[in-house]
């Protein structure tokens, strides 16, 4: 993955822009930027909050208003310019988009179209030895959670990286145990605040019940909440994460909280989410979720995804589905 997450995403909008006419699929697009196409998806969801192929989808049916309203083109020539698999497909794609036709719209007009504008990097922070997103925001429906509780003093966190050190040797020696996880491969971090001195961590797995696979371990239950979702991408392997990481992650939160969110904390936990799949020796991701609340201000909750485990590259594809 190249070092400079940044620079790839500006070069990778770019060159969607350059070349906006073709077909542009998903291992073209990693191609242009030496990413993995895997990591690409997940990636560019978290800017957007979109998957990677509604992106270009909506970026050329963006583009297509300059010759359906500025051209005589027909509505098939447009569709072949910008690479539409048939002239249906284009319209159909517009119609879902705007709902009106192509044609309609170009003998008719509307009021105001929303259309997708080129994607900006501005939602990503560079931290030292990786990057923060802004957040996107998900339902979760609730949790149970089996693993090894450990009460963690702050003072003793700072010098001695407790938490750390006890959720590597959780994963190491106890994640085995658990034999009904629902992600096999996802990690739970679960940190209850307890009072300004200390807290509770639980390294943990999900799991459908806790009659099964958590004797001798310890269990918690979340209800159904609605998180703000903030995804750090490191240059380093999960493990490696120490309390100076964290540091810097809890401080870009912490002002993106005060200056940025019209959103309130909902209660006293939160937990990090690290899918030990994605990781590498130099690249590693963890989700942290926030449960909120609708300001009293009565400012609407912001738009929110209900978190599924789908295939990322099914999702892609789906994305850019001729039948779309």
């Amino acid at each position: 993955m190249r070092s400079d997450l940044i620079q790839a995403f500006d070069a990778l909008f770019d060159y969607i822009e350059d070349h906006i006419t073709e077909k542009l699929t998903l291992e073209v697009l990693a191609d242009s930027v030496n990413i993995s196409k895997y990591h690409l998806h997940r990636l560019i969801k978290s800017v957007s909050g979109q998957p990677l192929g509604e992106y270009v989808r909506a970026r050329k049916l963006a583009r297509s208003f300059e010759q359906l309203i500025h051209s005589s083109w027909k509505i098939i020539e447009i569709s072949e310019h910008y690479a539409f698999e048939h002239e249906h497909t284009y319209i159909r794609a517009f119609k879902k988009a705007f709902d009106i036709t192509p044609l309609q719209y170009r003998k008719h007009g509307v009021g105001n179209v929303k259309i997708t504008e080129k994607m900006s990097t501005s939602m990503i922070t560079r931290l030292q030895e990786g990057y923060i997103f802004q957040p996107f925001y998900v339902r979760r429906s609730s949790m149970k959670l089996v693993g090894r509780r450990s009460v963690i003093r702050y003072i003793d966190n700072e010098l001695f990286h407790e938490a750390n050190t006890k959720g590597n040797d959780f994963f190491e020696n106890e994640w085995h145990k658990i034999n009904n996880r629902i992600c096999p491969n996802v990690y739970i971090g679960l940190t209850r605040e307890i009072d300004p001195s200390y807290s509770t961590y639980l390294p943990s797995a999900e799991v459908r019940s806790l009659e099964q696979g958590s004797e001798g371990l310890d269990w918690d239950e979340l209800p159904a909440n609605q998180y703000a979702v903030f995804r750090y991408v490191g240059d380093f392997h999960p493990s490696r994460i120490t309390i100076d990481h964290l540091d810097q992650i809890w401080t870009f939160i912490d002002d993106y909280w005060q200056h940025h969110s019209g959103y309130s904390k909902a209660e006293a936990y939160y937990f990090e989410s690290i899918d030990s799949s994605l990781a590498r020796e130099d690249y590693g991701e963890m989700d942290i979720y926030i449960p909120i609340r609708q300001n009293v201000n009565g400012a609407e909750p912001p738009r929110t995804e209900s978190l599924h485990y789908n295939s990322p590259l099914a999702e892609y594809e789906e994305g850019i589905s001729p039948s779309e």
